[in-house]
């Protein structure tokens, strides 16, 4: 039997950009293993793949206190970190509490691409070597881009902006028609605007994309 194309449609895809300040009622932390990733148990937790809650007010496991990371759900009372390895963090001891970020979705892009970060490349060859030696270096992360209906009212580039204004960065979504979540934390580069005769207002935005881009499947 011929093998099928695995091939998931473009059209239906969601574009998300977290909101500064924003956030839902705070869900409170009773306990934390050390693992990797690090899983969070809390009663009743409500939360769903693809979320990403701040975290604060650990008593023990203070590495915690400030990060926020996105969210895969285990059960009705528990929760994975995605990307984080609480292995060698110090016992979870009491209290925390992990509170979902809110998000800001358009419908105004067109097209996506990027996340083609790569590490640079390290010559290791010597007068000694009987064939080139190569090896890696930091990894870099890379960007993305996002063609878009440029609308100046759109809360999603309202908030793109702020966010490159002020410089602080801002978690961003895309959830394919597959549901799988793309999940990065990143910086507004720019957010372009163009037009021409008998045409659209179209913009590029663009993004640096700052740490690992996490794939979350949807609930």
């Amino acid at each position: 039997m011929a093998k099928k194309s695995r091939a998931v449609s473009s059209q239906g895809t969601h574009f998300y950009i977290s909101q500064l300040g924003a956030t839902s009622a705070a869900i409170a932390i009773t306990g934390i293993s050390k693992a990797k990733p690090a899983v969070v148990s809390a009663a009743a937790h409500g939360l769903k793949n693809g979320d990403v809650v701040a975290l604060d007010g650990i008593v023990g496991m203070t590495e915690l206190n400030g990060v926020s990371a996105p969210v895969k759900v285990l059960s009705a009372g528990t929760f994975a970190l995605v990307g984080i390895d609480s292995t060698d963090y110090t016992s979870y001891s009491s209290g925390g509490d992990a509170t979902p970020l809110v998000f800001i979705e358009t419908c105004q892009h067109k097209s996506y691409s990027g996340f083609d970060g790569q590490a640079s490349e390290k010559d290791r060859t010597t007068m000694c070597s009987t064939a080139k030696e190569k090896g890696t270096g930091l990894q870099d992360f890379g960007g993305m881009s996002a063609e878009m209906n440029y609308v100046e009212d759109d809360p999603f580039q309202v908030e793109f902006k702020l966010a490159k204004f002020d410089n602080l960065g801002r978690w961003f979504k895309i959830q394919k028609a597959n549901k799988y979540w793309k999940i990065w934390f990143g910086y507004p580069r720019s957010l372009s605007d163009s037009g021409a005769v008998d045409g659209d207002n179209t913009g590029t935005a663009s993004v640096t994309i700052d740490g690992e881009v996490y794939e979350v499947p949807g609930a």
